[in-house]
């Protein structure tokens, strides 16, 4: 097998064919793997690493060079934040188990460690790296990452599945939006830089926004302003906002890929608190993604308050090559 080297930039030229690679691997996360999630977080979240990005026969090894602060180098995936992005991509295991062998043995390479995250316990990958690897390489477990999902079997089954509460808490919302002469528009094909400037809008007026921690600044504002274009050119972004006349009061978006939605940002403007603002765009956003057919919402990481929406929860564990 011959690896051929790629920089970020030669990447993101060839992402079309980087992304066939991700959906033709099984049982990783698509979204998060594919280059709509990894190169906007590689420019704008990760620190400046060098490129150990490799290609061959349908295959792709999309790794980062850093450097610890104790001197010595690691190899990582272009998104290492949340340890989500599974960097050995393609439908031959084999031929990935092979391209991994040849990157561990490439001469001049000065690096100790190779962290491998976003593949589950059972996955069949793991278990042939695990194979290949641990008769000559000392092996452990780094970060895991849990998500919560929405299964998208119809509005009426995920509603059955809630308790009484939560649906009595969402129909005063639905109410008392509806009172107020608040309405969902679904922007998805407004253009990028349009549901830019909308979001960064609501997102000011949040609490996150007024704290300083939300996305209206810094490297997650970095991050989405990179990536809502490039879910926008190939039609995957889905945009709702909740608005009182021409005001928005309200966003919530995510993106597509394959059958799966993933749940990027929400946020409402903090004087429309009490009309439970949230609640309603993910149910609306919800219902349009049912009827589209899509499968599966990935809520993102586990967190207190998505448990009440959340029907399941998905783990991947992040296997450590040592370098003898």
């Amino acid at each position: 097998m011959k690896l051929r080297r790629l920089s970020l930039d030669e990447l993101s030229e060839q992402a079309e064919a980087f992304d066939s690679a991700v959906e033709a691997t099984a049982g990783i996360d698509h979204f998060c793997s594919a280059s709509d999630w990894i190169i906007p977080a590689a420019r704008s979240l990760m620190p400046a690493r060098e490129s150990w990005i490799h290609t061959a026969e349908d295959c792709y090894w999309a790794f980062m060079e850093g450097q610890h602060p104790e001197g010595f180098s690691y190899l990582e995936p272009l998104e290492a934040m949340w340890a989500l992005a599974c960097p050995t991509l393609g439908a031959d295991n084999e031929a990935l188990v092979e391209g991994l062998e040849h990157l561990c043995e490439m001469p001049g390479a000065s690096w100790k460690i190779m962290a491998l995250p976003g593949l589950g316990a059972g996955h069949p990958l793991l278990s042939a790296v695990v194979s290949r690897f641990a008769d000559r390489w000392e092996l452990g477990l780094g970060q895991s990452a849990v998500r919560l999902l929405i299964d998208l079997d119809g509005i009426d089954e995920f509603l059955a599945r809630r308790s009484k509460h939560f649906r009595r808490s969402l129909q005063r919302s639905l109410r008392d939006a509806a009172q107020a002469a608040i309405v969902v528009e679904d922007a998805s094909h407004s253009s990028a830089a349009d549901l830019i400037q909308r979001i960064m809008a609501v997102e000011a007026r949040g609490w996150k926004g007024q704290q300083g921690v939300g996305i209206t600044e810094g490297a997650m504002h970095d991050f989405y302003k990179l990536m809502l274009p490039r879910l926008s050119q190939r039609g995957a972004v889905r945009v709702l906002f909740a608005r009182q006349g021409e005001r928005d009061v309200a966003y919530i978006f995510g993106g597509l890929r394959l059958e799966g939605y993933r749940g990027l940002q929400f946020s409402f403007d903090e004087e429309y608190r009490a009309y439970g603002l949230g609640n309603l765009l993910q149910y609306e956003q919800i219902t349009r993604l049912c009827s589209e057919g899509v499968k599966t919402y990935d809520l993102g990481m586990h967190m207190e308050y998505k448990l009440r929406w959340a029907d399941r929860q998905r783990e991947t564990l992040t296997l450590l090559l040592l370098r003898p």
